[in-house]
């Protein structure tokens, strides 16, 4: 066949990797009837232990860019090779074929001296009646062969699944083992679980309870402090407002006597100015008298007034005892220093109001003075 008649094939796809196609010195082309029996041929050979099968290619081929193309229309096992079933193709070469760790195709060619091997290709697709009629018959042919030795394979295959059958059983077995000893360390970490979780809960529960111990006495000394605090405030009250009743009967008592003093101060004008005609002489003395007898009487008053405020307050002092209510940062020393001018009263206050330790008063806490 002329090599200028022979044209790539247009339709196909690429088998393995197209770099390693281009790189390499041959290229196959294979078309897909050719590609279906090699691999019809491959499962049988796998099926009877076989590692590969031989057989004979035909097509067309021509080099190309330092590149030897290939063109395969057809193959044939070598049992068939001296039948015309390609008379009008050429024989290209024999090759040996088998499974590559792909599970692909993988040619073996012995062409021109050399052995080449081959995974990466290109499969094509074209009317090839020539091809198609051989698989039938090889098809055929395999299916005799193969009803021929059923009775020995079935034997085969009897042995083959009695053993699977035995392998699944000790698969099954040992699965069987693997899960009950999984269940029992999941069974055992339960319980330990349950343990823990129960000691844990036993702790929290006395530490609740402690808890809740202290806060009930917090709240009952705040509760406590809370009720002294508003006995304290009632008592201040009350003070406060014996001491205002005091000085409001005070102040009444003064401003009755100063009216009192007036009216006498006026009675004594208007005599004064009655004798006046009489003697010019006499008004005089007697105005410097009545002047003397008014301031007299304002000094008296005034002392008297200031002898019953020092009694009013002595009472007040005697008769209601002094309070002090503590406050934020308090000492005795200070509450001392402030109210008597030095710390010399720290141990009678303590001694009147029960304390022990002089450094331990609390806020809003009602201390009675001496």
């Amino acid at each position: 066949m002329d090599k200028q008649t022979i044209s790539i094939p247009v339709n196909t796809r690429t088998v393995g990797d197209a770099k390693h196609i281009f790189e390499g010195i041959y290229v196959l082309y294979l078309e897909d009837y050719v590609h279906t029996f090699i691999k019809k041929l491959l499962y049988e050979q796998e099926f009877d232990n076989a590692l590969e099968a031989a057989i004979i290619m035909y097509g067309s081929s021509f080099e190309k860019e330092s590149q030897n193309i290939m063109i395969v229309s057809g193959a044939v096992v070598l049992d068939d090779a001296d039948k015309d079933y390609f008379a009008d193709e050429t024989r290209l070469c024999s090759a040996a074929v088998m499974l590559n760790k792909n599970r692909g195709v993988r040619f073996e060619i012995s062409t021109k001296g050399t052995k080449v091997i081959l995974d990466d290709f290109y499969i094509y697709y074209d009317q090839n009646e020539q091809m198609q009629n051989y698989l039938i018959e090889w098809n055929s042919r395999r299916h005799e062969q193969q009803m021929k030795r059923m009775p020995r394979r079935a034997q085969t295959d009897n042995a083959a699944k009695l053993g699977r059958l035995v392998q699944a059983y000790n698969r099954e077995s040992a699965r069987v083992s693997l899960v009950w000893g999984a269940m029992n360390v999941l069974s055992l970490s339960l319980v330990a679980c349950v343990i823990a979780y129960g000691i844990i809960s036993i702790n929290s529960y006395a530490k609740m309870k402690n808890m809740q111990e202290n806060i009930d006495y917090c709240m009952a000394f705040v509760l406590e402090n809370m009720e002294k605090l508003e006995e304290a405030a009632a008592l201040e009250k009350e003070d406060a407002q014996n001491v205002m009743n005091v000085w409001e009967t005070q102040i009444d008592a003064d401003m009755e006597a100063e009216t009192e003093a007036q009216t006498e101060t006026q009675s004594q004008t208007q005599t004064a100015a009655e004798t006046e005609s009489d003697s010019g002489t006499d008004a005089e003395q007697i105005d410097d008298a009545s002047a003397k007898n008014v301031q007299e009487d304002k000094d008296g008053k005034l002392a008297a007034q200031s002898a019953q405020d020092g009694q009013a307050v002595h009472s007040i002092n005697t008769q209601t005892p002094q309070y002090y209510v503590v406050q934020r940062g308090d000492t005795l020393g200070k509450i001392c220093i402030a109210i008597y001018g030095d710390s010399s009263m720290i141990k009678k206050i303590c001694e009147l109001n029960g304390i022990e330790n002089p450094d331990n008063i609390l806020y809003g806490q009602k201390l009675l003075l001496p």
